[in-house]
């Protein structure tokens, strides 16, 4: 059992009223009616999420249901649902008890102050797993959410910022549930989950933990991820932060609470325990899950803002989202199945249909053009290479890292295969591949990559159903990725991606269809946000229609889950879209 503050949950015979006037499910009366047929449509809402809180960890279990967080809730919801919740608080849940993939009623839109303030689900049941620092009676400490130094001394805060759900199943009625917190350090906890006599899960005691980050001087901002053919969860830093130029530049934010975690106490030293910029910015895989969970680093699949990562039933192909404005879409080839150690990193270079083009009908192809070939122990040598810089090191205008020159020598040097400068070509500064691993973004766009996406999140396939498709000759699979603001250089009048269409300001979910070894050549529309409403100060996109798509899992029929982080809905909402509908 876990202890958490008396306080958040006393209720008032008000309270307690107010809450039984919701339906279990979170609906209208109309929803109640056992005589009205579920009408599935393109797009059917699943849940309404409390006030300023979006839609994050969407991860569809396999017999249908859904583990879904609520990110950073507004304090002022002060309404107490049927269970005893109140939502002003950070929440790892799921809903239980029901097959979203099965035919269901949609959830209405909430209209009332308390409707608004509750999770609101339009099957099964909203269950609570924990809120931002929960406590259970004898886990380790930190609670919830809970950012330590690294050698756990001090508490550096708690973050309000559940991400990425994996679940690592043990059997039908147990398993893990690890859950990024979306931090600076970042952070991921692991939950044990039985499943009790009525079908609820519940975290057994003493089996809820921080996952421990230390070994590999922990990470920055986890954000989104997948869970691998091989069963190990993949947690993504999300590095927001990679012009390095300013890295070291005094007084920059998150960066002195890295420096507090490595440090070992708060208030540190900084010159004693500064970050390396190239130590962060990863995809970062959890081995040994169910034992002692162990982060290892993958430099191997570039460093940038990584928003997910997804690995084909190949066990080598891997395709990765880049968050941020003028970003990249990314491929890394494994040498060895089931190994992400070593292998290529690619970066796609998109052409489009027409240009400009509608939104609503964008389509692009797709080539790869590959940026080098590494493995893990020789990159983290150069990351090493960098140690030892400190903010006393910092000169206005100039760059204590990798500088965008030496970017540029290596690509001319690399485009020319002329490494060592004799042809008359500036010579590769390093003489070797570290650019490509530790400056991704720069690397690609000098070799010839489309660095014009905007906000591109969620990334994501069904397994089983993309090994059908390609190896089986089974219906047609897809890779899924959101982009939950097309903006920028993707509707600008210049560059190679020019859209028009105002609804992109409501986002958008494309798709890639899997091709033999599966590659993908082509990227295209499947559901455009909105219609945008902009007069409408609430809800500036239709609540009808998808806002700020992010977080995106794929059924096995071929349904795609959305969740979303929009400020166009008063209220973000979780979404079930049949691209056949």
């Amino acid at each position: 059992m876990f202890v958490r503050n008396d306080a958040r949950f006393k209720l008032s015979a008000l309270a307690i009223a107010t809450s039984l006037a919701l339906t279990a499910c979170g609906g209208d009366s109309d929803h109640d009616d056992a005589a009205a047929e579920p009408q599935m449509q393109r797009l059917t809402r699943i849940a309404t999420l409390p006030l300023g809180s979006e839609a994050t960890g969407l991860f569809l279990k396999d017999d249908g249901e859904v583990f879904t967080n609520i990110q950073h809730p507004s304090d002022a919801n002060t309404t107490v649902d049927a269970e005893g919740n109140i939502y002003k608080f950070a929440t790892v849940g799921v809903i239980e008890g029901a097959d979203v993939r099965k035919p269901f009623t949609a959830v209405s839109v909430p209209e009332t102050a308390e409707e608004k303030q509750v999770m609101r689900v339009a099957l099964g049941r909203y269950n609570v797993l924990g809120q931002q620092g929960d406590a259970w009676a004898g886990a380790p400490q930190p609670g919830l959410g809970g950012i330590d130094v690294a050698d756990g001394s001090a508490l550096i805060r708690v973050s309000n910022d559940p991400d990425f759900n994996g679940w690592i199943p043990v059997s039908d009625d147990e398993g893990y549930l690890f859950t990024n917190w979306e931090d600076r350090p970042g952070g991921m906890s692991r939950l044990h989950l039985i499943r009790d006599g009525e079908g609820r899960w519940v975290v057994s005691d003493n089996n809820a933990t921080m996952v421990d980050f230390s070994n590999v001087k922990g990470t920055w901002v986890n954000c989104f991820g997948t869970v691998s053919p091989w069963n190990t969860p993949l947690t993504s830093e999300e590095l927001y932060f990679d012009d390095t130029i300013n890295w070291n530049a005094p007084g920059e934010g998150g960066v002195q609470d890295l420096a507090d975690y490595l440090a070992g106490e708060i208030n540190s030293d900084y010159d004693a325990a500064y970050p390396n910029p190239y130590d962060y910015g990863y995809i970062v895989e959890i081995t040994d899950p169910t034992g002692t969970p162990t982060p290892v680093k993958h430099f191997t699949l570039g460093r940038y803002s990584h928003e997910n990562s997804v690995v084909m039933p190949d066990q080598k192909t891997v395709y990765m989202s880049d968050d941020g404005g003028g970003v990249i879409l990314f491929k890394f080839v494994a040498d060895t199945a089931g190994d992400l150690s070593s292998g290529t990193l690619y970066a796609a270079s998109v052409q489009q249909d027409t240009v400009p083009m509608d939104a609503a009908q964008a389509g692009f192809d797709i080539e790869w053009v590959e940026l080098a070939s590494g493995n893990n122990a020789e990159i983290e040598g150069w990351v090493d290479e960098y140690d030892g810089i400190t903010a006393a090191d910092y000169v206005d205008g100039a760059n204590s890292y990798i500088s965008d020159q030496q970017v540029n020598d290596w690509a001319e040097a690399k485009l020319n295969q002329d490494l060592d400068g004799v042809g008359g070509v500036a010579a590769n500064p390093f003489g070797d591949d570290r650019v490509a691993f530790l400056e991704s973004r720069k690397a690609a766009v000098k070799l010839g990559a489309t660095g014009e996406f905007n906000k591109m999140e969620g990334i994501n396939i069904h397994l089983e159903r993309a090994r059908a498709s390609v190896e089986n000759n089974g219906p047609q699979a897809y890779v899924y990725v959101a982009m939950s603001d097309i903006s920028g250089k993707m509707t600008d009048s210049d560059g190679l991606v020019q859209l028009t269409n105002e609804d992109t300001h409501c986002g958008g979910v494309f798709r890639m269809p899997l091709e033999a070894g599966y590659n993908v050549s082509r990227l295209e529309m499947v559901e455009l946000g909105g219609p945008y409403q902009p007069d409408d100060a609430a809800n500036t996109c239709s609540v009808d229609g998808l806002s700020g798509p992010d977080n995106v899992a794929v059924t096995d029929d071929g349904r795609v889950l959305i969740g979303e982080d929009t400020g166009g809905h008063e209220n973000n909402m979780v979404w079930l879209l049949d691209p056949k509908g």
